[in-house]
């Protein structure tokens, strides 16, 4: 009996690499049993080329897994295998989608029964560069928002700081009644009306 275990994972191995230590088995049972080594093929220990000797379809799969993780080993990956990517199956596909949750447009990338991952990949990362984009923008408008808040503000503080002091207030009673602290009152005071 030979135990072949392909480990879709990109992480390492966690587990033995024989059967009877997978198995509760009795200690009066193991002399008995044949010592059956576990066959693993483990993405993470081995190299892109090796992965690749399983064929165009398990290769580009184990390849995929391995370097899930890294999007830099991906793009070199992807470079280096350019002649291997355009033609993987649709069920290739759904591999490396269960278990490295890469998502691509399907939809548009499917033709002659193949997925094109070159594309597949690239769109990924326009569609990430596009997210990112947006949350920068969104946290733009968010700090933009709050700077312009807190301008405003420190021009209504120093309007009625001005007229306070006017009044011959003394800086410490107009920082007490517009309930900021002298450092702030000087500050407001130091800005230009914009």
């Amino acid at each position: 009996m030979t135990a072949i275990v392909i480990w879709l994972s990109a992480e390492p191995w966690p587990g033995t690499k024989n059967l009877i230590e997978m198995l509760e088995v009795p200690e009066e049972y193991l002399m008995k049993l044949p010592y059956y080594p576990l066959h693993l093929i483990e993405p993470f220990a081995l190299t892109n080329e090796e992965l690749m000797k399983y064929g165009p379809e398990v290769g580009t799969v184990l390849v995929f897994i391995k370097n899930s993780k890294n999007q830099y080993q991906l793009n070199d990956v992807l470079k280096k295998y350019e002649a291997e990517f355009p033609n993987v199956s649709p069920l290739a596909y759904d591999w490396i989608y269960a278990v490295t949750k890469i998502e691509f447009d399907r939809k548009i990338k499917i033709r002659n029964g193949v997925i094109n991952m070159c594309e597949a990949i690239i769109q990924m990362q326009n569609s990430s560069r596009n997210e990112g984009f947006k949350i920068g923008k969104d946290e733009g408008i968010r700090i933009g928002k709050h700077e312009g808040i807190e301008i405003g503000r420190n021009q209504e503080l120093r309007k009625m700081a001005v007229k306070l002091l006017a009044s011959g207030f003394s800086r410490e009673a107009v920082a007490n009644f517009l309930e900021i602290s002298n450092t702030h009152l000087e500050l407001v005071l130091s800005e230009e009306d914009k």
